[in-house]
């Protein structure tokens, strides 16, 4: 994402996650024992030294290597030498011992919670920056903010600046420490809860031992004009500074969970014309329902202007800004606008219509229109939730999508 600028909006794509640890020793602080753990899964017997190269190493190499992409743009002697300059670092702290908890001190087990759920179903929603669906969400007490609705990742992520300490230690000891990211934006490690209170829409609905990300350290994957120098500047720019709320199925978009599937509910419908996020069964009057959540198992085709569909994996995906379209549709490196795009459910294009858009100009907003892009993988945008509600659906292997009649439902 490279700012508030429509025109230059990417899609917001979860990167993969990488697992760092799991569990958390109980003699040791927070942090520190999130380095101790990095080097394997759970752990049932901590040596009684370790070299603190071995620890850092899985913590410090994924930011050096997104540093060094992104300045090997335009300097790559300079992303070189930061390479060899942490790796020389790391190596001369081998001499260096330290102290972690002995076999003998019991590690402190995550606590087993069970999310719950209360309120009603109804969440307001609006919509930022003309492409952002949002909720206000606030996290043990913290100040609601906007948090982006995102179908295509899963798990809510909220920035450490949101929380004060006490908030902060309120959510106890982590589960986990991660990093991911988001394409044409930043990357990030976070720590992993399970235990928070979460408000939706001023207290509308709510969640108890709420399973959520904290990042606490980002950095950017691109050092090109206008781009996100981390986190924080990353969610400003795009009319979110409270986090994303990633809805998707765990399976399929994983791997955290979104703080409803942990829940139970069945699913969520996202309803931009109506103004909700509605959690619970589906009330709108399905038009198709496609396997996978969210991105479809099921064959679907795209065509431009009614000419002959071409075969696409789409990722259904409401914080995809614009979207995507594949070059063997669209020769230039722009969608002209007026242009009328449609997605179907088979080759013919004679079947279920799933959403069409035109392309459109914005004004001062930008310019309203797909990236084109190499290969038949494509991202949707917001565009069909702009049209009509969708259903994500947590049954299932991979959950699924259901497309609502456009005015179905409840208001």
């Amino acid at each position: 994402m490279a700012g508030r600028d429509s025109a230059n909006k990417q899609s917001r794509n979860a990167t993969a996650r990488r697992r760092l640890l799991f569990g958390m020793g109980a003699g040791a602080g927070v942090f520190l024992a999130a380095a101790a753990m990095a080097t394997g899964s759970l752990v049932t017997a901590a040596p009684a030294k370790a070299d603190i190269d071995a620890l850092l190493d899985p913590i410090i190499q994924p930011i050096v290597t997104s540093l060094s992409d992104a300045i090997a743009g335009f300097d790559p002697a300079a992303a070189t030498d930061l390479t060899s300059w942490t790796d020389s670092l790391l190596a001369s702290l081998n001499s260096i011992d330290l102290a972690l908890p002995a076999a003998s001190e019991p590690a402190a087990a995550a606590a087993s919670s069970t999310t719950t759920i209360s309120g009603t179903g109804d969440i307001p929603l609006t919509v930022q920056e003309n492409t952002e669906p949002t909720v206000d969400v606030s996290v043990d007490g913290s100040t609601a903010e906007p948090v982006l609705v995102d179908t295509g990742s899963s798990g809510l992520v909220v920035p450490s600046s949101d929380l004060s300490l006490t908030q902060w230690l309120d959510l106890g000891f982590p589960t986990g420490i991660s990093e991911s990211g988001y394409s044409g934006g930043v990357q990030y490690l976070y720590l992993e809860y399970n235990d928070a209170t979460v408000d939706y829409g001023n207290g509308v609905l709510s969640t108890a031992n709420t399973p959520i990300d904290v990042e606490f350290l980002s950095w950017p994957t691109s050092f090109s004009a206008g781009s996100p120098l981390d986190f924080q500047q990353f969610l400003a720019d795009n009319a979110t500074p409270g986090g994303i709320l990633g809805i998707g199925d765990a399976a399929n978009a994983g791997p955290s969970e979104s703080p409803f599937e942990a829940a139970g509910v069945s699913g969520v419908t996202v309803d931009i014309p109506q103004g909700e996020l509605v959690v619970g069964s589906n009330a709108g009057t399905p038009l198709d329902t496609l396997s996978g959540a969210p991105t479809p198992t099921n064959a679907l085709y795209e065509s431009v202007n009614g000419g002959t569909p071409v075969l696409v994996s789409d990722d259904i995906d409401s914080g995809g800004v614009f979207g995507t379209i594949p070059s063997s549709l669209e020769s230039g490196s722009s969608v002209p606008s007026g242009t009328t795009i449609s997605v179907y459910d088979n080759a013919a294009g004679t079947g279920t219509s799933l959403y069409t858009y035109t392309t459109g100009d914005l004004g001062n907003s930008g310019y309203d229109g797909p990236t084109v892009v190499s290969g038949s993988s494509i991202d949707s945008g917001v565009e069909p939730y702009l049209e009509e509600p969708i259903y994500i659906s947590y049954t299932g292997t991979d959950g699924a999508l259901t497309f609502d009649v456009p005015g179905s439902g409840t208001a």
